[in-house]
């Protein structure tokens, strides 16, 4: 089995990464439509900045930047889970199938927080933009 392939096949191990993962991409989306309401408001002549949009706006953001942040804690969860589970008695296949659960479980949540990092550089200054225009506005 190549490392492709067992990184793939262990990601099913890793299901607390991927949770989060989706958690991330949900929130990450939940921010956009905020930061898209509130440009709205600016847009339109008539458009009238509420606090609370401007609040779910900057909680949301706050919560996305929090979850990237995770990811490599997971991994370093998973690492640890993986090693307190080796039995250094038994054959010695299990033990490098356990081992490579460990490092894989790191490996997952870099890449994820790699991901995410990329992905939050690219819709960071619109988001930052729409958060400072809309303190200015409500003179927070």
């Amino acid at each position: 089995m190549s490392f492709v392939e067992k990184m793939l096949s262990s990601i099913g191990e890793n299901f607390y990464i991927i949770i989060n993962a989706v958690a991330a991409l949900v929130i990450m989306a939940f921010t956009i439509i905020s930061a898209n309401q509130v440009k709205k408001c600016f847009d339109s002549s008539s458009g009238m900045l509420k606090r609370s949009v401007y609040y779910t706006l900057d909680i949301s953001y706050t919560i996305f930047i929090t979850l990237v942040s995770i990811f490599p804690l997971l991994g370093m969860f998973g690492t640890v889970k993986a090693l307190l589970d080796l039995d250094m008695s038994g054959e010695i296949s299990a033990l490098q199938n356990n081992f490579f659960s460990a490092l894989t479980s790191t490996a997952w949540g870099l890449i994820f927080a790699v991901l995410f990092k990329i992905f939050n550089s690219v819709v960071q200054p619109f988001i930052e933009n729409q958060i400072t225009k809309a303190k200015t506005t409500l003179k927070l």
